[in-house]
């Protein structure tokens, strides 16, 4: 796996689509210029630049998880008002908004996304995402506007990562068409609570440099679940969990989360911790599902066993080691929880320290 930094004109069409052409390298935050983003392909259409001029401020980050699958991280604020336009590497990209905007075309298809930041009153913030399937030949063009501001993660998936993974005769129909048919295409895809958690944690991984076995998993489980979003029917209204949270309830929520994404609730009963919020049990879960999709006990557990994963892979804790941190009695259960969640007995990460 290649983890490393792009050439800005590549990893920055702000597409999250260019595959860079020679040796990653780390781009950093700062002011870019024009000049960073020359080359023979990409075009900038609408304004007089000079090859000193600001056009960007941010942080960007391109990595190859596995040959034909790249990452792209952007957290960036334009400069300019203008367009550019690059040819679109063939393939699938995932899209996942975290913040801000974006205002594309692949080809003669637009994509448009918004999400609103996070407000002071700790209101709920709904990511979104996309999934498009370009062809050779696709031009990209990206809007750029003065103090627009966009935080998100994309996948490029190339086609020789499909066919290294025998995946076209058993993806979806819906992607097996876009493929077979050579289909320009983009489609909407509302990412799950854990896909938006995973993207965030994507990000940080690579930020930090740490972590290659994980960062390479996690940007396969986002693979996963937009590739079989695709084929997903429309959610039934009649089983939806009826309820909006306030912002009070979602200010609650997000203290709850907080403190087990840090580890601190120390596996306390779930009554003990309703108590101190002043819920009951149930209604402590049902908020909390509202969130973010998932119960307390099923977060806890996964997060649990991300930590798990951390430190095996980056420790020389043992199997039973972790296992007991982790909050299993027994190695044995630990270790069939950890490879259904994985696909991966916790003995292999362990081994490739």
């Amino acid at each position: 796996m290649s983890l490393g930094r792009t050439p800005l004109r590549l990893a920055m069409a702000l597409s999250s689509v260019q595959t860079p052409a020679r040796p990653p390298r780390w781009l950093g935050r700062g002011t870019l210029r024009a000049c960073d983003f020359s080359g023979p392909d990409y075009r900038i259409l609408d304004a007089e630049v000079t090859a000193e001029d600001a056009l960007l401020a941010g942080h960007l980050q391109s990595w190859q998880v596995q040959p034909g699958l790249w990452l792209h991280g952007v957290e960036a604020r334009d400069l300019r008002t203008m367009s550019t336009r690059s040819p679109a590497v063939p393939g699938l990209h995932l899209v996942v908004l975290l913040e801000g905007c974006v205002d594309v075309a692949f080809g003669s298809q637009g994509l448009q996304m918004q999400v609103a930041p996070a407000s002071p009153a700790g209101a709920h913030v709904q990511a979104c995402g996309a999934v498009i399937h370009s062809r050779p030949g696709d031009m990209f063009m990206r809007h750029w506007r003065r103090g627009k501001f966009e935080r998100k993660l994309s996948i490029t998936v190339q086609p020789q990562w499909f066919a290294a993974q025998a995946l076209p005769m058993v993806a979806p129909p819906l992607l097996r068409h876009w493929m077979e048919q050579q289909l320009l295409a983009i489609q909407p895809w509302q990412p799950s609570p854990r896909a938006v958690a995973v993207a965030e944690q994507i990000i940080q991984l690579a930020r930090e440099g740490s972590a290659p076995l994980l960062l390479a998993s996690r940007a396969l489980e986002l693979v996963h679940e937009a590739v079989q979003a695709l084929d997903a029917p429309e959610p039934d209204p009649a089983q939806t969990v009826p309820g909006v949270l306030g912002v009070r309830e979602h200010r609650r929520m997000a203290r709850l989360k907080a403190l087990l994404d840090s580890g601190g609730d120390g596996c306390r009963p779930l009554a003990e911790i309703a108590r101190e919020v002043g819920l009951s049990a149930s209604a402590l879960q049902r908020q909390f599902r509202l969130a973010y999709g998932s119960s307390i006990d099923g977060y806890r557990r996964e997060q649990r066993l991300e930590r798990a994963w951390a430190a095996l892979e980056q420790t020389g804790c043992s199997v039973s080691e972790v296992a007991h941190a982790a909050g299993y009695s027994s190695a044995a259960n630990f270790s069939t929880a950890f490879k259904r969640r994985f696909g991966i007995s916790p003995k292999l990460v362990r081994a490739r320290l």
